[in-house]
């Protein structure tokens, strides 16, 4: 299936089809249906559909000059492939700026600068953005610390289908950090993303059923969620499974 694919997509791309050169760059970048894992030509492929003005390509091809994945590695390429997407109104593309600001990737540190990117990409439809700069308001990070403003774009995340945000709003309604406290919402909060596969959301309710906190204590439930966060990867959920399971 792959395959008939990659030869419908290298049809189209020679055709000038910027999707279909986009299509193809990604299976060469993960091998796709036995197509052999190529990152370089992966990151021609994506050139070209950059070319075209394809965003999504941009931004991939910025990811690669960043780690070098198929080309050298070149920084500045990386943040002006960023820029370009960025000031197209493309949420991942502020995104990718942002986090290059975070990690000084082009010379020196820019939190603040980082911080703004996050808000752009937020309030552009990408929910990793409010995620990122609902931390930096909850930590103080390139923006002065500010729970209310977190919460605000936790719960925008989360809204967005973006699990890490419905965790921290979770814990954020569990504490009465920057909201009203509301353990019952933090607890339906915390039982989402746990459905949905976060290990921390499982220790979290785990918690919020170990101490009843907007949940009726019971400690048999506390442990299976415990259990399920360390089946899920969470050291500090095997470490909780342990103390309760060894509790009187």
């Amino acid at each position: 299936m792959e395959a008939s694919k990659a030869e419908a997509y290298d049809k189209g791309c020679k055709k000038g089809d910027a999707g279909d050169c986009f299509n193809l760059a990604l299976i060469y970048q993960q091998g796709l249906g036995g197509t052999k894992k190529d990152e370089a030509q992966a990151a021609s492929l994506f050139q070209k559909a950059c070319d075209k003005g394809h965003l999504e390509a941009c931004n991939d091809l910025g990811i690669a000059y960043a780690e070098g994945q198929g080309v050298r590695r070149d920084p500045k390429q990386a943040v002006a492939l960023f820029e370009k997407t960025c000031k197209a109104n493309d949420g991942k593309g502020c995104y990718n700026l942002g986090f290059a600001h975070t990690m000084g990737i082009d010379g020196a540190q820019d939190l603040a600068g980082a911080a703004a990117l996050y808000e752009k990409a937020c309030n552009r439809g990408y929910s990793e953005g409010c995620f990122s700069i609902g931390v930096a308001y909850a930590r103080g990070t390139g923006v002065a610390q500010d729970p209310v403003s977190a919460a605000v774009f936790f719960n925008k995340g989360c809204e967005a289908g973006n699990m890490q945000c419905c965790s921290s709003l979770g814990a954020a309604y569990m504490n009465g950090t920057g909201v009203k406290q509301d353990q019952k919402r933090a607890v339906a909060l915390f039982e989402k993303t746990c459905n949905a596969g976060m290990p921390g959301g499982c220790l979290n309710l785990g918690f919020a059923h170990l101490q009843g906190n907007g949940v009726e204590k019971n400690v048999e439930r506390a442990k299976l969620l415990f259990q399920r966060g360390c089946e899920l990867g969470l050291r500090p959920a095997c470490d909780a499974y342990r103390r309760a399971s060894k509790a009187p």
